[in-house]
């Protein structure tokens, strides 16, 4: 018998003890399906393309320049959670037929290597032309959600990602907290009168009242309010993802309605996600302790920031998450570059501190390296960017 095999063969079994035969035999508990980790790209038509203000001068969003700044947040979130939940399910889900090639290095051969499920849905939930000027692909997250919903046994876990947003610790943690919730949200923490992609949080709590009423849902509106739940993330069980799917499709035929009537309405994933959740009695905030919204720009770049400019700070290293929107063409281009040498320290070191670190130097957490202040400087994204906007 080879060496390896001696050392993973089991000992001879032990006939058992006379007085002990006699009690019940012990069930090995049921087994437990790994966790799907997803993220996503639509990759908009010349016809389809709307504004995506966080990737401005690359492009329409219908070109290879504009698309393949999120190819390489992609490649590397995935990465990172190859590095961090090595024994997870990935699933990148898209409409296109076939993946691109970006920098000279093939996604679709390397996805195959690394073992992630490249699943193609069609857009259902795509919005009219006039729904809203920008994030035209946002609402393909809940053409997602259905396909999770219909594929995921109750108690399985899902956890969709925007593709900005990285893996700084195991999921173990989040998974066992969504499987006690059934769900994660994550509150953003806006202000009540400050606009949001068209809609203050007063707005939104005022637009919940007319929405349960006209999907007949039996539940009062919001006396404060709302939270603002961002859709960076979508943790939830396969009957949590059933509950909201089934009142996705009934909420978006009524903004459909309201739409052609020329009504307020959610124009983007953020507010229908922060609907359904209130609407389900889903807890707000729950993915909190996981996950920060980090903002790691140039002082002049976020308007309101402060002295500091980035908000970034060293307790961030305990987080699982980090979603870094400031970071697209800049810290994940050369995050990407990183992930794509074999021999980097990114697939050397041990996923720990000194990994966690060695990451958070490309992305400005807990603090912008003078390198990477450089890379920005001479990358030309130092412009004007609102403070909370985020795609």
């Amino acid at each position: 018998m080879p060496t390896s095999a001696l050392l993973h063969a089991r000992p001879p079994a032990r006939l058992p003890h006379t007085a002990r035969s006699a009690q019940p035999r012990r069930l090995p508990p049921p087994a437990v399906a790994p966790t799907t980790i997803a993220t996503w790209l639509y990759a908009e038509s010349e016809a389809e393309q709307s504004h995506y203000p966080r990737v401005t001068g690359e492009g329409g969003a219908s070109t290879e320049t504009f698309q393949a700044v999120y190819w390489r947040c992609i490649v590397a979130s995935l990465a990172t959670s190859r590095r961090m939940n090595a024994g997870a399910q990935h699933v990148f889900y898209t409409n296109l037929g076939a993946l691109p090639t970006v920098d000279g290095h093939d996604v679709g051969v390397l996805f195959a290597a690394w073992g992630v499920r490249v699943v193609r849905l069609e857009y259902t939930f795509l919005p009219p032309d006039g729904y809203y000027g920008a994030w035209r692909s946002q609402f393909y997250v809940f053409d997602i959600l259905r396909h999770l919903a219909g594929t995921l046994a109750d108690g399985d876990v899902a956890v969709l990602l925007d593709s900005d947003v990285v893996w700084a610790r195991s999921a173990e943690r989040l998974v066992a907290a969504t499987r006690r919730a059934g769900a994660l949200t994550y509150d953003v923490g806006l202000e009540p009168d400050l606009p949001e992609h068209g809609l203050s949080l007063r707005e939104m709590g005022a637009l919940y009242a007319e929405v349960l009423d006209a999907l007949g849902i039996d539940r009062p509106p919001p006396e404060a309010p709302p939270p603002y739940t961002g859709g960076e993330i979508v943790a939830a069980t396969g009957a949590t993802l059933r509950r909201i799917d089934a009142l996705a499709g009934p909420l978006w035929a009524e903004m459909l309605r309201r739409h052609a009537a020329g009504l307020p309405r959610f124009y983007e994933e953020s507010h229908a996600l922060s609907f359904l959740y209130y609407a389900l009695d889903i807890l707000d905030g729950t993915a909190n302790p996981f996950l920060r919204r980090i903002w790691t720009t140039l002082p002049e770049s976020r308007p309101g920031a402060g002295d500091g400019g980035s908000d970034a700070r060293p307790t961030d290293l305990g987080l699982t998450l980090w979603h870094v929107p400031a970071e697209k063409r800049t810290g994940f281009r050369h995050l990407f570059d990183e992930v794509m040498r074999p021999g980097s320290a990114f697939w050397a070191l041990s996923p720990g501190d000194a990994f966690r670190r060695h990451v958070g130097s490309f992305l400005g957490i807990p603090h912008a390296s003078l390198g990477a202040l450089a890379r920005e400087f001479h990358s030309g994204d130092g412009g004007v960017r609102p403070a909370l906007l985020a795609d």
